[in-house]
């Protein structure tokens, strides 16, 4: 189980293992950096799998990052959430080209809850950015 947040938004997500393919629907926890998908697909309370879009098709979100969590006891999800998304506001401007204050897009921090970690040995959070429209290509280096 994932969970993730976007500036007060605040969902479940938990995840099986398919495998990845062009236009498809995976597993959360199958997810990659360099990921497309459309935002809606992260609306909801507990979200089990999420359609990857090839990134030449419209999308609107991009997996842009990831954080490996040291194994060991959960944290704790205050914790989790804090470095998931203290690594993610690091890597958006690497990723982006411009500053998270300046930018036009968000990102949304998906994160081991307490179930995946200790069921799934989930220990990997994800960074997605989210553009306020639909685009086609990688967000990488799109600076706005």
């Amino acid at each position: 189980m994932l969970r993730a947040t976007r500036t007060g938004i605040i969902l479940a997500v938990s995840g099986l293992t398919l495998g990845l393919a062009a236009c498809a629907t995976n597993s959360v926890m199958e997810l990659e950096v360099g990921d497309c998908l459309d935002s809606e697909a992260l609306s909801g309370q507990e979200i089990t799998e999420v359609e990857t879009i090839e990134c030449s098709e419209d999308h609107d979100a991009e997996v842009f990052a990831e954080l490996a969590f040291d194994d060991g006891d959960y944290p704790g999800m205050d914790a989790v959430q804090t470095d998931a998304e203290a690594h993610c506001r690091t890597e958006f401007e690497k990723f982006v080209g411009i500053d998270y204050e300046s930018s036009e897009m968000y990102f949304t921090a998906m994160y081991p809850t307490e179930t995946s970690w200790d069921q799934a040995d989930d220990r990997t959070a994800l960074c997605v950015l989210l553009a306020p429209e639909t685009v086609t290509g990688s967000l990488e280096g799109a600076a706005f």
